[in-house]
């Protein structure tokens, strides 16, 4: 019986170690320590702030502090929208 493969390829759905929300990638650590229950991370550094991951945000749960896609100026971190500039190429928008 053959044993099935995962699919790496990038057009593939947002695996384990993608974050749920922007689809940047989260290391199983990331995952093991915010994520939820089943090691899923929901927001990650990426598309949210440390506040807010480290309330739970991550693991999936309303948090108190304000959404940083609500109020864009509120996350200026370094690693703040990094799949966009993967996405363009490492150019700031």
């Amino acid at each position: 019986m053959p044993i099935p493969m995962m699919d790496l390829s990038r057009g593939s759905s947002s695996g384990p170690s993608e974050c749920l929300h922007c689809g940047s990638h989260v290391s199983r650590n990331f995952r093991r320590t915010f994520g939820d229950d089943e090691q899923r991370a929901h927001r990650c550094l990426a598309c949210d702030s440390r506040p807010r991951v480290q309330q739970g945000s991550a693991a999936g749960r309303t948090v108190p502090y304000p959404d940083p896609e609500d109020q864009r100026e509120r996350n200026k971190g370094p690693r703040v929208r990094a799949a966009e500039r993967v996405a363009n190429r490492g150019e700031d928008f």
